[in-house]
């Protein structure tokens, strides 16, 4: 999957996309991590059914910032994980999809959804970025202030999803290892 033989890519989930659109730093997210940020199909297809998060994620493509790639039908093994995944560990397309894809690529997974993925992603050693911290990420390069990533927590609760805490200074940032 990276686009060149040692360069990594992270492998995003709707959730993550979903939170910088409601937490409004959406056009920040390409900017954080030094890896390109691509998004699958079948992950593209979820975020399609929800017509406000789709115009945005249709921006992020066409201003070149992420990229739409295919699932990667024609791997057998990546295919036979991806079932596999969808059946017995219940997931859906998009997640199943990026977990089934970054086992096989070693590229990074950058998903919030840590009951549904975590004991995976240790199980088969994938490195994974919550929205969490692409926020700590981006106060240590300088993008977000404290005062921002408070705002944004409070505006992605307001939307309705859900993040580890209900303020930025409950949150402990982590040393990431990439």
């Amino acid at each position: 999957m990276g686009t060149k033989k040692n360069e990594r890519l992270i492998l995003i989930d709707a959730d993550v996309l979903s939170h910088f659109i409601s937490g409004g730093q959406i056009t920040l997210l390409h900017k954080i991590f030094p890896y390109p940020i691509k998004i699958l199909d079948k992950v593209y297809a979820e975020i399609s059914r929800m017509p406000c998060r789709k115009t945005e994620v249709d921006n992020l493509l066409n201003f070149k910032l992420i990229e739409q790639i295919p699932f990667p039908e024609d791997q057998p093994e990546i295919k036979k994980e991806y079932l596999h995944i969808k059946k017995l560990m219940f997931k859906g397309d998009g997640e199943a999809a990026c977990l089934a894809v970054v086992r096989y690529s070693r590229d990074i997974l950058a998903s919030s959804n840590l009951k549904d993925i975590a004991s995976y992603c240790e199980l088969h050693q994938i490195t994974y970025l919550t929205t969490m911290d692409f926020l700590c990420q981006a106060v240590k390069n300088g993008q977000l202030t404290e005062s921002d990533c408070e705002d944004f927590i409070q505006r992605v609760l307001k939307a309705g999803s859900r993040l580890p805490v209900k303020k930025w200074g409950e949150y402990n940032c982590t040393e990431l290892k990439l």
